[in-house]
């Protein structure tokens, strides 16, 4: 069965370009699923590569996402106009939640190796609220955006950045190891 990936609002280079992003995660998981080996001691997270590691993805995705907005969504003169500056400004309070996310990051890579249970659920109760605050900021810009382009592109918008976050997501997920 073919699947018209336009359909799913994405170009055939973005989906490609996505899934150079996540395929290599993807077979290293899979080949560690099928392949049982002793388990090595998991090095401790390296806080500079770590920031290195998180501000690369970040840049990468950034540096695309509006070609691939550009791509995808089909704006008129005063949609376009509307647009863009409403997204900057989205862009600037993820950023925010990005950042807390950055930081809670660092926080687990810090306490890694002697991390208690009282950390751990505070850990799980920061990043809980981190991805409520992202949604909520999802669904206040979801009507900004209603307000000046169809609910139809609105929604193609948040297809399309939810599914550049998932690369980040799981790009970082791959970096960081288990709690022990």
């Amino acid at each position: 069965m073919k699947t018209d990936i336009r359909a799913n609002g994405l170009s055939r280079s973005s989906f490609l370009r996505t899934l150079a992003l996540a395929a290599p995660l993807c077979a290293t998981r899979l080949l560690a699923e099928t392949q049982p080996a002793p388990a090595p001691a998991e090095p401790e997270p390296d806080l500079g590569n770590l920031r290195a590691f998180v501000e690369l993805a970040r840049s990468d995705i950034r540096a695309q996402k509006s070609l691939v907005i550009a791509q995808n969504l089909t704006f008129t003169d005063a949609e376009a106009e509307e647009f863009w500056p409403l997204q900057r400004e989205y862009e600037l309070e993820l950023g925010k939640l990005l950042d807390e996310r950055y930081d809670l990051v660092l926080q687990f890579a810090r306490d890694y190796g002697t991390m208690t249970d009282a950390q751990a659920t505070t850990l799980a109760h920061t990043a809980f609220g981190i991805e409520e605050k992202r949604t909520k900021l999802k669904r206040k810009y979801f009507k900004l955006f209603s307000r000046v382009i169809p609910a139809v592109k609105a929604a193609r918008f948040f297809q399309i950045e939810n599914q550049l976050n998932m690369a980040i997501d799981l790009r970082l997920a791959g970096a960081l190891p288990l709690i022990k």
